[in-house]
């Protein structure tokens, strides 16, 4: 199913959900910086995640609080140069 982006506007929002993945089961989830071409505010941060686990993040995330700013499909091109997809 690929990867996904879930784009939060703190490193520690993106932390805190990141630490309840983890202690839930669902691994790898990454900390990245948003990429330049999708971050609409500057800067942002993201969590990386398998598409089979984006259901449970989202549903998590709702759980506590967290907001997500938005979610974005990492495409691959032929070439190897990454690409985003707003998904939702």
């Amino acid at each position: 199913m690929g990867a996904f982006l879930l784009i939060f506007s703190s490193s520690t929002t993106a932390g805190r959900l990141k630490r309840i993945a983890a202690k839930n089961g669902y691994a790898p989830v990454n900390l990245v910086q948003t990429p330049k071409s999708i971050s609409e505010n500057g800067c942002s941060y993201a969590l990386k995640v398998s598409g089979t686990h984006l259901s449970a993040l989202k549903a998590m995330a709702e759980e506590y609080g967290l907001r997500i700013n938005g979610i974005y499909r990492e495409l691959m091109g032929t070439d190897g140069t990454k690409s985003y997809e707003r998904y939702v």
